[in-house]
């Protein structure tokens, strides 16, 4: 479908996932419809002149790609005439767009290696820079964004997202975001240069199945799995409202086998011969989101805290 509706006027979204794997329809949609979402935001804040619309091209649902068109307009020419008062917008504005939407302002390295010379001409390289800070300093633009990539991270079979102007029905973005930074897309933390620092914390949102739970009010090592991954990782608890809850049967849980959780993870990763690696101790759940605490609960004053 991609192949055989693919323009030269077009913008793409583009997740790249394990080898044999489709991605979640309904994940792949919320993100895309974020995605949109912020491109037009983003060509509303570098040019507040013009209306802007974002139009479905294409999908290959169960895949990776979405190819959109986006298109400009002023708001008399759409009251005068609504079938041709939209016109194509030039390259250079699509590709800025399309770059500030996917590329977190935080991210190391900056733009600078996403834009590349591209045989763009130094005059279009600052009309670039100067369309691409306006639509990233938008607020709008960057909720949208975090959303987004809120949304990509709840499935593990995407290790990568990115997008741009195609040059081709088989058009792959030349630099994408990896899995492992989607946490500060998200606008979890400010990640440092990762060239200077020995250390570094990644916060992630997780859905997960619980493997080994420790029933007891104090910061200890819990096991749980994701689904469609291998093996079992630990993460000391240290939420410390749910394990009062816990220890006031604040919890409503059943016990039984794969109960789920979503639990919100600080990742604590070291330097070891130019590779990052998990610390010894290093993963722990800061927050609990599900299950949460009954509403019927209150703490206890009494409520032990966490050891």
């Amino acid at each position: 479908m991609i192949s055989k509706t693919f323009s030269e006027d077009t913008i793409s979204f583009y997740l790249d996932l394990k080898p044999d794997k489709i991605v979640d329809l309904e994940v792949a949609a919320k993100a895309a419809i974020e995605w949109s979402r912020a491109v037009k935001a983003a060509a509303m804040a570098a040019d507040p002149t013009n209306d802007y619309r974002v139009s479905l091209v294409a999908a290959e649902p169960g895949s990776s790609r979405w190819l959109a068109r986006l298109e400009s307009s002023k708001a008399n020419q759409i009251a005068k005439d609504i079938q041709s008062g939209w016109e194509q917008v030039p390259l250079i504005f699509r590709h800025a767009v399309a770059l500030a939407v996917v590329i977190p302002v935080t991210a190391y390295p900056t733009y600078d290696f996403y834009f590349g010379d591209d045989g763009f001409s130094e005059t279009q390289m600052h009309q670039l820079e100067e369309i691409f800070e306006k639509a990233t300093k938008d607020p709008t633009v960057k909720a949208h964004q975090q959303q987004m990539y809120r949304e990509v991270q709840r499935d593990p079979n995407i290790t990568a997202l990115g997008g741009g102007v195609p040059d081709g029905p088989d058009w792959k973005p030349p630099e994408m975001i990896p899995a492992n930074r989607f946490a500060e897309a998200e606008g979890l933390f400010e990640p440092k240069d990762e060239k200077q620092e020995g250390e570094r914390t990644i916060p992630k949102t997780l859905d997960v199945i619980l493997v080994t739970p420790r029933l007891e009010n104090a910061q200890r090592a819990w096991s749980f799995r994701q689904e469609g991954i291998p093996g079992t990782f630990n993460a000391e608890m240290k939420d410390a409202k749910f394990l009062a809850a816990l220890e006031q049967s604040g919890i409503q849980e059943r016990l039984r086998a794969n109960i789920p959780m979503r639990i919100r993870l600080e990742i604590k990763e070291e330097m070891v011969n130019g590779e990052w690696r998990v610390k010894r101790r290093g993963r722990s759940v800061v927050e609990v989101l599900s299950p949460s605490p009954d509403a019927s609960y209150a703490p206890s004053r009494n409520a032990t805290r966490a050891q």
